[in-house]
């Protein structure tokens, strides 16, 4: 119900004028993913709200480009006046950013910034949620905590799935690692083969090379950091941009925390952060861009259903300025 109040109020002149008074001029938009139209539709997914089909990613590019300043993140500090800004920003670097984004980015001339795990570039490794995915995908049937678990059909699968997915949050990634043995343990069909999801190094270099897109770090393997200690923190991130340094020839001042949320960073985190002289780090937190805050910057997510009233009220600010007043 929220949802629609601040969609029919987003277009009024009134909402404009009380933003602009609070001085919300820069909105952080995330995205993931931008699969075909026929993947979309053909596919079994636990995760849609992370995933944009391309036809509908270039109507909202199109429609942001018509109301809104479209902007690079290495621009927030300047004055712009004409209309809201917004900084386009993609998590994690799969594959698809390049072979169905990137195009339609190009096409109207839209920058944008890409966050990378590092250990998931040439497809080397990949995340969790991928690999539980494909367990529970292939089976009828798991062994947890000493019981036998119907997952025959899809609803009981995205149960599951969500239920797993609760549970690594809280895991290092050495725990995760053991937690897939035991989850694999004793099933009929173990799969093997994650198709190349990620993008490799040179589309990496690709990306760089087009004056559109600005590479971000995003940690190594993706782990949740406020469960690390220091020792590992500095490695995630170290590791990160150094090896994004070594590709790219040049600094990396942009950093993405993994999921983003309260759960999965501390002051600690950012004040490690701190020391890597980072221009800027961006969360998933609700809440409103404040220049006099670049360490600590809020996105909002962006999906398939967002388009019209749901996608202005999210560029303009006016979604996230509600779900911060509701704690949402």
């Amino acid at each position: 119900m929220l949802r629609h109040i601040a969609n029919y109020f987003a277009k009024k002149k009134f909402t404009e004028r009380a933003l602009n008074y609070l001085n919300i001029d820069t909105v952080f938009l995330n995205y993931h993913r931008v699969i075909t139209d026929e993947e979309y539709l053909r596919k079994n997914r636990p995760d849609d709200d992370l995933i944009v089909s391309k036809s509908i990613f270039e109507k909202q590019i199109i429609y942001l480009k018509e109301n809104f300043n479209v902007i690079s993140i290495n621009d927030i500090n300047k004055n712009l006046k004409f209309k809201k800004k917004i900084v386009i920003t993609f998590d994690d670097g799969y594959f698809d950013n390049f072979e169905n984004a990137f195009p339609i980015l190009h096409k109207y001339n839209c920058p944008a910034i890409i966050y990378i795990v590092t250990s998931f570039l040439d497809n080397k490794n990949f995340p969790w949620w991928l690999k539980i995915w494909q367990i529970i995908e292939a089976n009828e049937y798991l062994i947890y905590d000493q019981k036998k678990i119907d997952i025959s059909n899809n609803n009981l699968k995205l149960r599951i799935y969500n239920f797993f997915c609760k549970k690594i949050f809280l895991m290092k990634s050495s725990e995760q690692n053991s937690f897939l043995t035991k989850v694999t343990k004793n099933l009929d069909k173990i799969p093997s083969n994650i198709k190349d999801e990620f993008l490799s190094s040179n589309d990496l270099i690709k990306l760089d090379k087009s004056e559109l897109i600005e590479i971000g770090c995003h940690t190594h393997t993706h782990q949740n950091l406020r469960l690390l200690d220091e020792s590992e923190l500095n490695y995630e991130i170290n590791e990160s941009k150094l090896a994004l340094e070594k590709i790219l020839k040049k600094k990396i001042k942009h950093f993405s925390i993994p999921f983003g949320t309260k759960k999965s960073f501390s002051k600690k985190t950012i004040n490690l952060l701190k020391k890597y002289d980072f221009k800027t780090i961006v969360s998933t937190e609700q809440g409103n861009f404040n220049k006099k805050r670049l360490l600590s910057i809020p996105r909002i997510g962006i999906g398939n259903n967002d388009l019209e009233t749901s996608l202005h009220s999210k560029a303009l600010g006016f979604d996230s300025f509600i779900n911060k007043i509701f704690k949402r």
